[in-house]
C-alpha cells in the first residue's frame, strides 16, 4: 500500500495528494490496519497551535497523517512545488461514506448531540444508500464523568468500526486522540471538527467559491462572531507572523 507523499510546512508534514487518492489510501488502510491510525484535518488554527503550544505540537506528531484543511496551507505547499489539494474534513467524510457503501466500511460517530447524529444519519444515509453506521456516542458537555473514556473504547471495539469520525471540536478532538492513542481499538480515526453539524444541516457551510478562495474563516466569523472572533484574531495573526518571520 503506497503511502501518500508529504510536504513540510513550518516543519509539519502535510499530505500532498488529492481527495480521490487520499480517500482510496484511507479506505484500504481502514480494512487492513491492526493499530489505530490518526488523521488530523489541520487548518491555520491547528497549524498555529502546533507551532505555539509545545504539548499540542508534540501530540500532533503522534498522528499518522495531517491533511491540509485550509487553502492558505495548500498555497504554501504549492509554493514549495508540492502537488497539493485541500483535504477538507467534511469532503473527506463524504468521500469515505461513498467508498464505504461500495467497499463495506463500517463507521462510528463520536461527538455532537443526539439531534445532530440523528440528522446526520438521516441525511448522509439518504445520499449514500447502504452505508453502515456501526455505532455512535455523544459525550456530555463539559467535564466527562468517570468511565466515559472506557465506555467509548468499548463501544468502538464492539462496533467493529473501520472508520471513526471524531467531531469534538478543535483542539479537544486532537488532544483526546493523541492522549488515548494506546487505548484506541484498531481503526482509522478522523478528526473532522464541525463536519457533523455541517452534514446534519445545523450549521450552513460557506459556498464553494468562498472556500476555494481561502475565505471560509470570514464567512464563519460573520455567522458566529461571538464564538469565533478570538480564535481568528489570535491564530490568523500568528499565522501571518510566522509567514513573515520563519522559513516555510
Amino acid at each position: 500500500m503506497a503511502v501518500p507523499p508529504v510536504q513540510e510546512i513550518f516543519g509539519t508534514p502535510f499530505v500532498a495528494s488529492d481527495l480521490e487518492a487520499a480517500s482510496e489510501h484511507f479506505s484500504e488502510l481502514a480494512t487492513t490496519t491492526q493499530t489505530p491510525q490518526l488523521v488530523a484535518h489541520a487548518d491555520v488554527h491547528v497549524l498555529t497551535r502546533i507551532l505555539h503550544e509545545q504539548d499540542y505540537g508534540e501530540g500532533l506528531r503522534r498522528f499518522n497523517y495531517i491533511c491540509p484543511d485550509g487553502m492558505p496551507i495548500v498555497w504554501l505547499m504549492r509554493r514549495k512545488k508540492a502537488k497539493a489539494n485541500r483535504l477538507y474534513g467534511p469532503d473527506m467524510m463524504e468521500q469515505m461514506w461513498e467508498r464505504g457503501r461500495r467497499e463495506g466500511l463500517r463507521h462510528f460517530l463520536l461527538g455532537g448531540s443526539e439531534e445532530a447524529i440523528a440528522l446526520l444519519k438521516e441525511k448522509l444515509g439518504a445520499r449514500f444508500e447502504g452505508v453502515e453506521v456501526a455505532g455512535h456516542y455523544c459525550p456530555p458537555m463539559g467535564e466527562w464523568p468517570e468511565g466515559t473514556h472506557e465506555e467509548i473504547f468499548r463501544r468502538i471495539r464492539e462496533s467493529g468500526a473501520n472508520c471513526v469520525w471524531v467531531g469534538l471540536g478543535c483542539p479537544k478532538q486532537e488532544r483526546w486522540l493523541y492522549t488515548h492513542l494506546a487505548q484506541l481499538p484498531p481503526a482509522v480515526y478522523f478528526g473532522v471538527g464541525a463536519a457533523f453539524n455541517f452534514h446534519a444541516g445545523l450549521v450552513k457551510q460557506a459556498p464553494a467559491w468562498i472556500r476555494s478562495h481561502g475565505l471560509e474563516w470570514l464567512y464563519r466569523l460573520c455567522k458566529e462572531p461571538r464564538r469565533l472572533f478570538k480564535r481568528y484574531l489570535v491564530h490568523n495573526t500568528r499565522f501571518l507572523w510566522y509567514c513573515l518571520t520563519r522559513k516555510i
